[in-house]
């Protein structure tokens, strides 16, 4: 069952094409209401204009809002970015300082060993 989806890939869902098909099928259903409605062909008409400007305003609005989402999630994503690249600054940083610490401390132990070998040469022999 493996294999049946290996070759597929997981894709980000796109909810604006959604949502402008949802407003199309509103729109359609309003006008074909209104031209099957038992009225004269004047208020049929206005009531077809009135549906096709509150339909434009949907879309706007819908276009907009889709926009600004887009927009808030990337200026998240910038800010995701800058946070991860902080932390790993600051990471590296911290093992630096630790390597340079780990290292000052082993010189410094050479140095003593080095050092209480050349005072005492008859126990640096029988240490090692």
């Amino acid at each position: 069952m493996a294999n049946r989806f290996a070759g597929m890939s997981h894709r980000p869902v796109d909810t604006s094409t959604a949502v402008i098909g949802l407003l199309a099928g509103l729109a359609v259903g309003a006008v074909l209401g209104v031209l099957f409605a038992p009225d004269s062909g004047k208020k049929t008409r206005e009531r077809i204009s009135d549906k096709a400007l509150d339909l434009t305003d949907n879309i706007k609005d819908g276009y907009h809002s889709v926009k600004e989402r887009m927009s808030s999630g990337k200026d998240e994503l910038a800010h995701l970015k800058d946070r991860v690249v902080d932390n790993v600054k600051n990471k590296a940083a911290a093992v630096s300082q630790e390597f340079k610490e780990f290292k000052e401390t082993e010189r410094q132990k050479s140095r003593s060993a080095a050092q209480d070998s050349a005072y005492d040469p008859d126990n640096a022999i029988q240490d090692i």
